[in-house]
C-alpha cells in the first residue's frame, strides 16, 4: 500500500450522510484517530466521545480494524458495544463512536451499478407510483363489481358512498405510516405506503372474491369465518411491510409483531361479534351474493331440503332467543344481589 484514500462519512439518525472527511493513508502511516480533540484526524462534536476515542487502521489487504483507546463508552460494531477492543474488524465499514455513527469507505469497495434516471418498461412494476395507481384502479373496479353482485336498489349511491369511505379510510392509514416514516426514517414515503396498502387491499378483495365464487360454483357449505381469517392474514402482511419500510425494526421482529397483533385484534373483534350475535334474535348468518346460475357446477338442492333447512333455521332462532332470555335473567339476578 503506497497511498490509499479513505472517506469517513458521519451519518445522522436516519442513516444519511451529514459530513464527509477525506484522508490519505500510506504504508508508513496506515491508521488515523477519531475523537473530540483537535489532535484527532477526525474530530467529532459528541459529548459521549473521548478526546482520543478510537484508532482505525487499514491493512495492506484492505481490511479495516478499530482499537478502543481505553474509553468509558467503547465502540459499537454490528450492534454490539466493545470496551477495550483491539484490532476489531469493521466488516461492513459501519462503526459507532459514542452516539455518532460513522461509515468508512475505501477505494477498494465494490459499488452497485448505476441506476437509470428514467423508468424502463420492465421496472415499472417496481415503482411505487405505478404500483399505487394500478392497485387503486383494481380496487375501485373490484368494489364496483362486489357491490353490483349484492344487487342493491341504487347501485350508484352505494358505490359512491363506498368510494368516499374507502378514500377517507385509506388516506388516514397512509398518512399515519407516512408520518411514522418521517419521524423514524427522515422520509415521508407517501407513494411506498400507498402502494403497500392499496396493493394488499386489491389482493385481499381479489382472493376473497375468487373464494366466494368457488364456494358458489361447488355448492360448498358456508365457512362463516373464512373472510375473517383471510383479513387477519392480509392485515399481518400489511403490517409487516409497513413496519419494515417505516422504521428501523429488524425484519424478524417485524414478522413477530405482524403475527401477534392480527391474532389478538382479530380474536377480540370476533369474540365481541359473537357476543353481540348471541343477543340478537333477528340475526341471520347468510351473506350470499347473486351469481348467474350457469356458474353452479353442482346440482341444486331439492325443495324438501330447502324446507328442512328453513326449519333448522327456525330452531336455531328459538335457541338463540332462549339463550338471550337466560342471559338477561342472569344479569337481572346479579343486579338484584
Amino acid at each position: 500500500m503506497n497511498h490509499e484514500i479513505v472517506l469517513v462519512e458521519i451519518l445522522d439518525s436516519h442513516g444519511r450522510v451529514s459530513l464527509r472527511e477525506r484522508l490519505t493513508l500510506s504504508q508508513e502511516r496506515p491508521r488515523f484517530t477519531v475523537g473530540r480533540s483537535v489532535s484527532a484526524e477526525i474530530t467529532l462534536d459528541d459529548p459521549h466521545v473521548a478526546a482520543m476515542h478510537a484508532e482505525i487502521e487499514l491493512s495492506p489487504e484492505g481490511k479495516l480494524t478499530v482499537s478502543d483507546l481505553d474509553t468509558l463508552n467503547g465502540v459499537t460494531l454490528a450492534g454490539k458495544r466493545l470496551r477495550g477492543a483491539k484490532n476489531a474488524e469493521i466488516a461492513d465499514g459501519l462503526l459507532q463512536v459514542g452516539r455518532t455513527r460513522l461509515r468508512i469507505r475505501t477505494s477498494r469497495e465494490t459499488l452497485a451499478a448505476e441506476k437509470p434516471d428514467q423508468l424502463r418498461p420492465a421496472s415499472i412494476l417496481r415503482d411505487p407510483a405505478w404500483l399505487a395507481g394500478i392497485a387503486g384502479l383494481a380496487g375501485v373496479l373490484q368494489l364496483i363489481y362486489g357491490e353490483w353482485l349484492n344487487a342493491p336498489r341504487d347501485l350508484l349511491t352505494v358505490v359512491v358512498t363506498a368510494l368516499i369511505s374507502g378514500v377517507v379510510g385509506s388516506g388516514v392509514w397512509i398518512s399515519f405510516w407516512a408520518l411514522l416514516s418521517r419521524m423514524l426514517r427522515g422520509e415521508w414515503r407517501w407513494l411506498r405506503h400507498a402502494a403497500i396498502f392499496l396493493g394488499m387491499a386489491a389482493v385481499f378483495f381479489a382472493i376473497n372474491g375468487v373464494l366466494e365464487l368457488l364456494w358458489f360454483m361447488f355448492s360448498l357449505p358456508q365457512w362463516t369465518h373464512r373472510t375473517a381469517w383471510l383479513a387477519a392474514l392480509a392485515f399481518g402482511c400489511l403490517l409487516y411491510l409497513h413496519l419494515v419500510n417505516a422504521s428501523n425494526i429488524a425484519p424478524k421482529r417485524a414478522a413477530i409483531a405482524a403475527c401477534i397483533v392480527p391474532i389478538l385484534s382479530g380474536g377480540t373483534v370476533q369474540w365481541v361479534q359473537q357476543r353481540q350475535t348471541m343477543q340478537n334474535v333477528n340475526y341471520i348468518g347468510t351473506s350470499l351474493r347473486v351469481y348467474p346460475p350457469a356458474l353452479r357446477l353442482s346440482g341444486a338442492s331439492s325443495v324438501d331440503a330447502y324446507f328442512t333447512r328453513a326449519a333448522q333455521l327456525r330452531e336455531t332462532a328459538n335457541e338463540k332467543m332462549k339463550a338471550a332470555r337466560a342471559y338477561d335473567d342472569e344479569n337481572e339476578a346479579a343486579d338484584e344481589d
